[in-house]
C-alpha cells in the first residue's frame, strides 16, 4: 500500500533531512485510534522505505530490521510534520540500508537501521 499523497506529503527534501506532513484524515487513523491517532509502527516503517526509494529513484521494500526503536508516538494532530534524518545510506545494485532517526521538531520519535531491497531486481530475479 503506496502511503505517500494520502497519507503524508514530502514538504522539503534536503537529501539527507526530509520534512514530512501527516494527514491526520488519513483512514488509518480512523481506526488507530479514533479521537487519539497515532501512527501505526508498520506505517512509520513504509513512510522510511517510500522517501528513501524516492530518492534513490527505486521502488524499495523492506528486507530486515536490523534496530528500530519507537521512542515517542507521533500523532499527525500534535505532530503533523515531522523531519526523517537519514544519518547514513549504503547502496547496492540489490537495495539499501539505512540508518536515522525522525523528529518532531527537537523531540525524537523513532531510531531505525534498516535494510530495504529493489523491488525491480528482485522480481527479475537479478537476487
Amino acid at each position: 500500500m503506496k502511503l505517500q499523497n494520502e497519507m503524508f506529503t514530502i514538504e522539503e527534501d534536503k537529501g539527507q533531512e526530509v520534512k514530512i506532513r501527516l494527514n491526520p484524515d488519513h483512514e488509518i487513523y480512523r481506526a488507530h485510534f479514533p479521537g487519539n491517532p497515532i501512527t501505526p509502527g508498520v506505517c512509520i516503517v513504509q513512510i522510511i522505505s517510500e522517501v528513501l526509494g524516492e530518492q534513490q529513484h527505486r521502488q524499495l521494500a523492506l528486507d530486515s530490521i536490523v534496530n528500530l526503536k519507537f521512542v515517542s508516538t507521533i500523532s499527525p494532530v500534535e505532530d503533523p510534520e515531522v523531519d526523517i534524518t537519514f544519518t547514513s545510506v549504503e547502496t547496492t545494485d540489490e537495495g539499501c540500508k539505512t540508518k536515522g532517526v525522525i523528529m518532531a521538531g527537537e523531540q525524537l520519535k523513532t531510531k531505525f537501521s534498516i535494510v530495504f531491497f529493489d523491488k525491480q531486481s528482485r522480481e527479475a530475479g537479478c537476487i
